[in-house]
């Protein structure tokens, strides 16, 4: 089925009635191996649609030349209006070509110099030759109708009223075309040998149909059609739906962005398809695990670039997971999804033959509503972390664009998105085809679609061929690399700058105090054990000032500074006996890498230089009462600042020699917010959730707010940022969430901008809003920890860091801002 889920679409890719009595003459002369008839109400309007197409525009296709030329001869004629063209293959070597018109177009031959007429009788029928631009043509000499072809022996047969076309069900599916509008009539019989002269390596295990009839719509991006298809027999897709009833299809839901596509049945009647499939594939027998077809309203394949999923999606009243307890043996939860290993591959990949048929099945997976099969759990893991952070066809624009005008519920649906489907479609076509087909040019989103919808003896069709034409400026957010570490992690991941090739690669620790060093690519360099876990983020120092960044943090007893080899750097680490206990503050205060290392100890504060000397210059020893969060340095015009709360009340802002620069005057309730600096301010909020400012002469100003007591606050020089109960507010801007646990909020400024993250640790969804509270394109995503945002790599887009399941480390690239 892999080769064939696309098969209709595929050809339309090569080919790309005024009155009831008139039309009727047209049938009469249509030939018998007609397998595509093309009906169209102004000959003159569908020429200039397809010069307009893009497709064609881009691509130089050798069936689209032949065409041109066997319909050169309409250059030279009058206005024409309604025709009937139809193309048959009776032979591997020749594509026939007929045009039907309702009188002679009036050919404008004289001023033509390289041309030759010539007027014949053979096997009693008369007509004319005639050779233009190398080219030769078949007319008939009647007016009406009047029929030119590329084939003498077509011609003379329907003049002689042979080889006529005259079928019943060609009637009935040509009665429900629209005379108003260009329409395409398939005879799937007849079809078959366009396949396989131009496909002949497409396998297609059931017949599509008897005839299939659409009306089509060309418009510059692509093509779109609506019509019906009649069954045939027992073997026709058509068959297979019939009485099942057509249901929601939400297969697009689980399937990545990345995928080839997918094919998906849908019903409503689950025992009469399960019927319906015996029937197709003549066996009455029971099949192991069918209960799964009898409990499911969806199933399908899904293709991937290496592999296939097959899939089924449940009703919302069925646990998926109960369909496979006894078949299953859970192997892990991957992102609060379960993981099971099958007892035997064979027990599920025979339910679907012949219509799928997938080999070496181990693995299942339960996300959401949807019981998914693979060949391993790499694969699940894959398509789980797209489906949690909506990186699915579902929810991508294009995919919107393309079936904007599809029935909501349907029996079948078929997705393809050409430019991924390239290497596949190589392989079937013939082989003077091949370097053709590799070589043309599709859009990056675009998509093939084709709807059944199910009803009785017969199907409405829908479906499409189009690019997407939104601007686009980026793309969604999607995830880059998953890195799985020995052990949980204990702390955030961090971005750290690789000098060696301007890009940041991934720190993270875990619970067995393991510092890890991870490339952006997801490759581990290192992992060194430390004494102690690292308090707070760790920071980067060049302390050679030969642009070779460290890494520098403390512990619990030690300042530590490691190169990019994860050595120690002399003189460090500084080891103390006195547990430190703030994360370490580092100050540049004039850029010139002249470092100073604060570290805290309760209520003491020590600074000691690049040498690991203590600065004698810094004069402040110790503070009243303990102190509450890390010394922080702050710049205010030409002024340095370091201020810390401690647990008096008393804010301490101090100059770089520790005295007291600002007495503040009077004690704060402080909050578990850090200060910062806000419109020349000192800015935080105290524990009943009033904002404090207290200016540079000491004075203190509460202003009321509307945060809870149990709130966040973050703030830059212009940007004040707070969280309260489910409400961020960026400036004015005020963004409901959903309630639940959230991380602090974090404010990011780069590429000139700034961009504010917040987690949710319940629902496990990362956001990130721009500066006006906008929700930047493809979030939330998965992650359960802050983030760390910054450019990993050399690409003009933004990179973060996350933490993902207990010991797994994301990468995610940002998407369009």
């Amino acid at each position: 089925m892999k080769r064939s889920i696309f098969g209709v679409l595929s050809i339309l890719i090569f080919l790309s009635c005024q009155n009831q009595q008139k039309l009727n003459n047209f049938i009469a002369y249509i030939p018998a191996d007609a397998a595509v008839i093309l009906h169209t109400p102004n000959i003159s309007k569908l020429e200039t649609e397809l010069n307009e197409l893009s497709f064609l525009n881009k691509n130089s296709l050798t069936l689209a030349k032949q065409l041109k030329k066997s319909f050169g001869f309409l250059k030279y004629t009058d206005s024409i209006q309604e025709a009937v063209i139809t193309f048959s293959f009776p032979t591997k070597k020749k594509l026939v070509t007929s045009i039907i018109l309702p009188k002679s177009p009036g050919l404008n031959l004289d001023s033509l110099e390289n041309k030759q007429v010539e007027n014949i009788k053979k096997q009693g029928v008369k007509f004319q030759k005639t050779q233009l631009d190398e080219e030769i043509y078949y007319a008939s000499l009647q007016d009406e109708p009047f029929i030119i072809s590329n084939s003498e022996a077509n011609l003379i047969n329907l003049l002689k009223g042979k080889n006529k076309l005259n079928s019943e069900e060609f009637k009935e599916i040509h009665a429900a075309v629209d005379p108003d509008k260009t329409s395409l009539l398939l005879n799937h019989q007849r079809y078959s040998a366009i396949e396989k002269a131009l496909l002949p390596n497409l396998k297609i295990p059931l017949k599509y149909s008897g005839w299939s009839a659409v009306d089509l719509q060309l418009y510059k991006e692509g093509i779109s059609f609506n019509g019906l298809s009649i069954a045939q027999d027992s073997t026709s897709i058509v068959q297979l739906l019939k009485n099942t009833g057509p249901a929601l299809q939400k297969m697009p839901e689980i399937t990545p962005v990345s995928a080839k596509g997918f094919v998906a049945f849908a019903f409503s009647d689950a025992k009469q398809f399960l019927e319906n499939l015996r029937q197709f594939r003549g066996d009455s027998l029971q099949k192991k695990n069918e209960e799964i077809i009898l409990n499911t309203t969806e199933a399908g394949m899904i293709y991937l670039e290496n592999t296939q999923v097959l899939a089924f999606r449940t009703p919302v009243d069925i646990d998926a997971s109960d369909l496979i307890t006894e078949t299953t043996e859970l192997t892990e939860n991957y992102r609060d999804v379960p993981i099971f290993r099958l007892k035997s591959s064979e027990a599920f990949q025979y339910l679907l033959t012949p219509v799928f048929q997938s080999k070496n099945l181990e693995f299942v997976a339960t996300p959401g509503e949807y019981l998914v099969f693979a060949k391993n759990k790499a694969i699940l893991k894959y398509l789980i972390a797209d489906y949690k952070n909506k990186n699915s066809l579902a929810n991508s624009s294009y995919y919107q664009q393309a079936t904007n005008n599809l029935a909501e519920a349907s029996s079948l649906l078929v997705i393809g998105q050409p430019e991924k489907l390239k290497e596949d479609l190589t392989k079937v076509v013939a082989s003077h085809l091949k370097n053709e087909m590799q070589s043309l040019v599709f859009e990056e989103q675009e998509l093939a679609v084709l709807q059944l919808v199910e009803e009785n003896d017969f199907s409405h069709l829908h479906g499409a061929i189009s690019g997407y034409t939104a601007k686009t400026t980026g793309g969604k957010t999607e995830e880059m690399l998953s890195v799985t570490l020995e052990k949980d992690l204990l702390n955030e991941p961090v971005l750290i700058k690789n000098h060696l090739n301007n890009q940041m690669d991934i720190a993270v620790q875990d619970v067995d105090n393991t510092l890890y060093l991870i490339s952006n690519k997801g490759t581990i360099f290192w992992k060194k054990k430390l004494k102690g876990p690292i308090l707070g983020k760790i920071k980067q120092v060049d302390l050679f000032k030969n642009g070779k960044v460290q890494m520098a943090f403390a512990t619990p007893y030690s300042i530590e500074v490691l190169d990019r080899n994860g050595n120690t750097v002399k003189p460090f680490p500084l080891e103390f006996k006195d547990e430190i206990t703030q994360p370490l503050s580092l100050f540049d205060y004039d850029n010139n890498r002249k470092y100073r290392f604060l570290i805290t100890q309760g209520n003491e504060v020590f600074m000691y230089d690049k040498n690991g000397k203590s600065v004698n210059g810094f004069k402040f020893k110790k503070a009243a009462t303990k102190i509450v969060s890390a010394p922080k340095h702050i710049r205010m015009g030409n002024k340095d600042y370091i201020v810390f709360p401690e647990e008096s009340g008393k804010l301490n802002i101090l100059n770089r020699r520790g005295s007291h620069r600002v007495n503040v005057k009077k004690k704060i309730g402080f909050s578990n917010n850090n200060w910062f600096e806000f419109h020349n301010d000192f800015v935080s909020t105290n524990a009943e959730g009033q904002l404090v400012r207290v200016d540079a002469n000491g004075n203190v100003r509460l202003e009321n707010t509307s945060l809870a007591k149990n709130h966040h606050l973050t703030a830059r020089p212009n940007l004040l940022v707070s969280f309260s109960e489910n409400i961020v507010k960026i400036k004015d801007q005020s963004v409901n969430l959903d309630y639940g646990l959230y991380t602090e909020p974090k404010i990011f400024f780069l590429n000139n901008k700034y961009f504010i993250s917040i987690t949710d640790l319940q629902t496990q969804k990362v956001y990130l809003f721009d500066s006006n509270g906008e929700l930047f394109t493809g979030l939330p995503v998965y992650g359960t920890s802050s983030i760390d945002l910054n450019d990993a790599d050399i690409d003009p887009r933004l990179e973060f860091t996350v933490k993902g399941g207990d010991k797994e480390v994301l990468l995610y690239k940002l998407g369009a801002y």
